[in-house]
């Protein structure tokens, strides 16, 4: 049987009738103690003061609104003069210390991403039975209200700085390495839309060390606007003047380390504004090479194999006129403007040309294009393919009418897993298929860490005749900027390593979780500060583990799948790990 998908709006709504559930029966034990106690007042008066449950909790878990409210506030029955007096009420007796109830409250008010306002309800009623607990959710949470936003390069501004947002990381690792150690940091600049209703959007400067083990990446600077930043050189000011300070080192911990910037990833557009070049669809749109374009039938193409390499040295001296439009915003840093800004394969591989292929053999022209009867065949072979796909994958393989909504993680399965066993049922012409898997071995052997740098030279070889060989199957004019991309792919392996080290997957996905911490149209740069300022502190409170490195939680989802090595005692399998303190799900 297959699982059904429950969609987050179904999710929500059964977080919200536990939540009203959980909250009617502590109200119900509430009013029956404070009836107890009223009963016995002298004067026999009804004090009791009843929480109004039909305020409509619902509204406020919806609404996200940051703004403070007052709630009716209860007095305590366990509230007696006399300290050494004894009390038959079981409300003295805390189940929980209150620093790790205050924890608990945090975290999971973080990790299901609940309203300040909702929050601040809870904790009015909880105050009851444990009165050390705060009135506000700001307090809780430990919510930053002291920040300064700037209004510079066309919009809103806040920077976070370098080392404040690596800080905790290297509080961390700072034993494990040694005196001069050097810090590699790569970095990634991108554009994200909040809303489909408006143009805002943010910017971020986001951050991810390569040398020590690091999460997930940081944000060291934030641009919101309804357009991308009028000025790259503004932009990163701030980012470009720190940096040349880390570059020459600093104390922490009684060590001497470095920083250096070991590599900025960014699609083809984020990259032509921040280095103040042409875009991809310019006549000298290459950044890695000196080729004119063609212009061939309403596109920019790049035809030319074996063009000339540009080099940092002529960068930095401006010799490429053509080319730059102005001056680098990285100037004055050691940042090589050509070698150190690989070519991302998430957008020029997996939302380029394979996404290219797959609309050409769908909606191309008639000499390359499927039957409908073919796409049909081969749409029903991939859905009988998902009970088949490994939890690992994020997403199961789904029809070709919907490839419009396919994601990269998509169009990266379909190349190095369900591409190559799909088309060589269904694909007729032998000169396609065999194309599309001189795409899928070049891929293949960059992507893994242990072939890309012994057959580099190789996949250099096959990708060159992918090139070629995609010209005369689907003409000259289909040879844009990321199908000549493709050649320049071997030599960033070289420098980096496997593809995976410069991708741009793990920041799209931090980029997806920065867009769900707005809550509400207004002031979005405001909201993400502070709810940045929360997860910061969640992170703090309760370093992980000193040996493992990880704070173990507890295991969930058992099953029975494997696979498992013969010979193998295994006490358990399950497929989620939860971790303690971070917030964090691993998926096994």
């Amino acid at each position: 049987m297959e699982t059904r998908v429950v969609c987050s709006s179904t999710l929500r709504r059964r977080a919200r009738r536990g939540l009203d559930r959980i909250l009617q029966q502590i109200t119900n034990d509430y009013n029956t103690v404070l009836g107890e106690n009223c009963n016995m007042d002298e004067e026999g008066e009804d004090t009791a003061y009843t929480v109004n449950m039909d305020t409509s909790v619902n509204e406020d878990m919806d609404r996200g609104s940051d703004e403070q409210m007052d709630f009716p506030q209860c007095n305590r029955p366990d509230s007696d003069p006399d300290p050494d007096s004894d009390s038959d009420s079981d409300l003295s007796n805390d189940v929980f210390e209150p620093s790790s109830l205050r924890e608990k409250i945090c975290n999971w008010a973080l990790t299901f991403g609940i309203s300040l306002v909702a929050l601040s309800a809870l904790l009015s009623i909880l105050q009851f039975y444990h009165p050390d607990l705060p009135k506000d959710a700001r307090t809780i949470l430990k919510t930053d209200t002291r920040y300064t936003v700037q209004n510079k390069v066309g919009g809103q501004y806040h920077y976070f700085g370098i080392f404040s947002s690596i800080k905790r990381t290297l509080s961390q690792i700072i034993d494990s390495v040694t005196d001069c150690f050097t810090l590699k940091l790569q970095i990634n600049i991108d554009g994200l839309p909040l809303f489909k209703s408006s143009g805002v959007q943010i910017w971020p400067i986001l951050g991810l060390l390569v040398s020590v083990p690091m999460k997930e990446p940081v944000v060291i600077a934030l641009f919101c606007g309804m357009n991308k930043p009028n000025s790259a050189n503004e932009f990163l000011k701030d980012f470009v003047v720190e940096l040349q300070q880390l570059e020459k080192g600093f104390d922490f911990n009684g060590k001497r380390l470095f920083l250096k910037v070991d590599s900025v990833i960014c699609d083809a557009p984020a990259r032509a504004f921040v280095k103040c070049i042409k875009p991809h669809n310019g006549y000298y749109g290459c950044d890695k090479c000196v080729q004119r374009g063609q212009y061939v039938n309403r596109r920019m193409t790049f035809p030319s194999n074996n063009s000339m390499l540009r080099t940092d040295e002529s960068f930095a001296c401006e010799a490429y006129e053509d080319h730059q439009n102005g001056p680098s915003p990285f100037h004055g840093s050691n940042i090589g403007m050509v070698t150190q800004f690989p070519l991302d394969y998430m957008h020029l591989v997996c939302l380029g040309v394979v996404r290219k292929l797959l609309l050409m053999w769908l909606r191309g022209p008639l000499t390359v294009r499927l039957s409908a009867n073919v796409v049909n065949r081969m749409s029903e072979h991939m859905k009988k393919l998902r009970p088949d796909i490994p939890i690992e994958f994020a997403r199961k393989p789904r029809s070709f009418r919907e490839i419009d909504r396919w994601k990269a993680t998509e169009f990266r399965q379909f190349l190095l897993y369900t591409g190559p066993v799909i088309l060589s049922l269904y694909l007729e012409s032998t000169t396609m298929y065999n194309n599309f898997m001189l795409l899928f071995s070049a891929i293949s052997i960059l992507i893994n860490p242990d072939l890309a740098l012994s057959y580099c030279q190789y996949a250099q070889t096959l990708l060159e005749t992918f090139v070629k060989h995609f010209g005369e199957i689907y003409g000259n004019e289909n040879i844009v900027y990321n199908v000549h991309g493709l050649i320049h792919l071997p030599l960033d392996v070289q420098q980096f390593g496997s593809l995976d080290r410069i991708s741009a997957f793990p920041f799209e996905n931090h980029l997806r979780k920065m867009k769900k911490l707005v809550r509400k149209p207004e002031r979005p740069i405001a909201q993400i500060i502070r709810r940045l300022s929360e997860k910061r502190f969640a992170g703090t409170c309760t370093p992980p583990d000193q040996d493992s490195g990880l704070a173990l939680g507890s295991l969930k989802k058992q099953h029975f799948d494997g696979p498992v090595p013969d010979g193998l005692d295994v006490q358990g399998q399950y497929g989620q790990l939860d971790t303690l303190h971070t917030h964090s799900v691993l998926t096994c």
